[in-house]
């Protein structure tokens, strides 16, 4: 009978030991609390096999490259390896601009520098050297064809194409990569998949690797550099900026990934192909020392000079996210320590989009460190703190009745029900205390609720600048 240690020990022969510890996923951040924040994940199968590099959003206004790149970071696999950047320049993502210090895609082929850009491209070149085949992604305008047909459709656009440098590369230890030949193989795969011929893909050939190439300024590409200095299969996928929405852009460029995955015989485990809308749930922030948790359109109220830190973001989503406090720090301010001397606010995103937002005013000398909003609700008068949220039906009435603050016990504050306009506009003057409101939907103005849905509406101290402290007052159906 064997024992545990015989069983282990021909576990270990079958399977060497930095085997088994490379099955799995390993994350690494760099740059961590920059605007050129870089997520890699490599992703080992349960058999040895060829590696993939899949980088997205190396030019940041192309959201199909980097959100199906996003994807690939979540797959198990059964055999084969994957090496994922989703985000290359996560700087211009935020932006959604193509290159805000310039194109990151174009300075392959110049030494390192300094530059926050060249570091990345450092990073990105040292994970060539671990790679077998490399996809970069990318949204081109129109849509590629070898002949003229109209503006849109012609040799200078570059969508729907899958892009490569040459056809066969010679490469200097005697090797021959058939670049056309793979390409034309994935392509006549994909273009099963996709429905309408118009939007089929086509092979370009840049013809990079010549003097005379059309396309000169292909020569300092990412994909350039790795079959020249790498002898590494590398193919540009270029989805279509025309396409008519961005689930089908992700969807191409899945099925380009997919299928070159299949060439190289790197087979997926757990396939996971879901795009879904972004959702800011909740953020905790430190101030002074001490974690506060945090939802959106909140007031965050702070003595000057407070040090603050964004510690954690909590969304549907787990990358891509990034915060900025308003002329402060940088765009991208996760987790880094700054001290606060004037209002502001935190702005949450999910790469380019805004998920959340939240206030932050500094105490002016004698400023309370507290408020309490005396109301009356259904003739019950009820005490409501800062930032609370209190639920009303159709049909209920409300009435603001005053202020009360920590220095002192009667603040003759105006509060301003915004969204609310009394039926005697000449007496529209800012102050709703005093007033019975009805509460109905009709009766609301929409633009001035949370997010413009109609659902949440705030009510504040008139006249005590961008982020004036109050609470909201969220209508229920029923």
């Amino acid at each position: 009978m064997r024992g545990p240690f015989t069983v282990l020990l021909l576990f270990i022969l079958l399977f060497p030991v930095d085997t088994i510890a490379r099955v799995g996923t390993e994350h690494k951040v760099y740059f961590e609390g920059t605007s050129y924040e870089l997520h890699v994940y490599k992703i080992y199968g349960r058999q040895p096999g060829n590696t993939m590099l899949i980088i997205g959003g190396i030019q940041g206004d192309e959201p199909g490259g980097f959100l199906s790149a996003d994807l690939y970071a979540d797959l198990t696999l059964e055999k084969g390896n994957l090496i994922v950047v989703p985000r290359a320049n996560f700087k211009s993502i935020i932006l959604f601009k193509r290159g805000v210090d310039g194109d990151m895609n174009r300075i392959f082929d110049r030494d390192n520098g300094n530059s926050m850009m060249d570091r990345v491209v450092a990073v990105i070149k040292g994970l060539m050297k671990e790679a077998d085949v490399f996809l970069n992604l990318h949204d081109g305008y129109g849509f590629y064809r070898p002949e003229y047909i109209d503006e849109l459709r012609n040799p200078w656009r570059f969508g729907q194409s899958i892009i490569i440098d040459t056809d066969v590369y010679q490469c200097s230890d005697g090797r021959q990569l058939r670049l056309q030949d793979m390409a034309e193989r994935v392509l006549s795969r994909v273009n099963e998949k996709i429905k309408e011929p118009r939007y089929y893909m086509h092979l370009m050939n840049t013809w990079t690797d010549r003097p005379d190439t059309p396309y000169p300024a292909m020569k300092k590409t990412a994909t350039f550099y790795a079959l020249k200095y790498h002898c590494l299969p590398a193919f540009g996928v270029e989805t279509s900026k025309n396409l008519p929405d961005i689930e089908l852009k992700v969807l191409h460029h899945n099925y380009v990934i997919n299928e070159f995955m299949r060439l190289f015989d790197i087979v997926p485990e757990q396939p996971r192909v879901l795009l879904i809308k972004p959702i800011f749930k909740y953020a905790v922030v430190n101030v002074g020392g001490r974690p506060f948790i945090v939802s959106n359109n909140e007031t965050i109220t702070l003595e000057p000079e407070t040090e603050i830190m964004v510690t954690h973001i909590e969304s549907n989503y787990e990358r891509g996210l990034s915060c900025d406090i308003v002329g402060i720090g940088d765009l991208n301010d996760f987790r880094r320590p700054l001290r606060i001397n004037h209002d502001t606010r935190i702005v949450f995103r999910k790469d380019s989009e805004e998920i959340g937002m939240v206030n932050i005013r500094v105490k002016r000398d004698g400023e309370p460190t507290y408020w309490v909003f005396l109301v009356k609700i259904n003739g019950k008068t009820r005490a409501v703190l800062a930032n609370e949220e209190i639920v009303l039906r159709e049909g209920d009435e409300i009435e603001l009745l005053k202020v009360i603050a920590d220095n002192r016990t009667d603040r003759d504050l105006p509060l301003n029900f915004k969204g609310f306009v009394p039926s005697n506009k000449e007496k529209n003057t800012g102050d709703d205390r005093g007033i019975k409101i009805r509460i109905t939907k009709s009766g609301l103005l929409k633009r001035f609720s949370r997010h413009g849905k109609g659902v949440v509406y705030p009510v504040v101290i008139e006249g005590m600048g961008k982020a004036p402290p109050g609470f909201w007052i969220r209508l229920k159906e029923g």
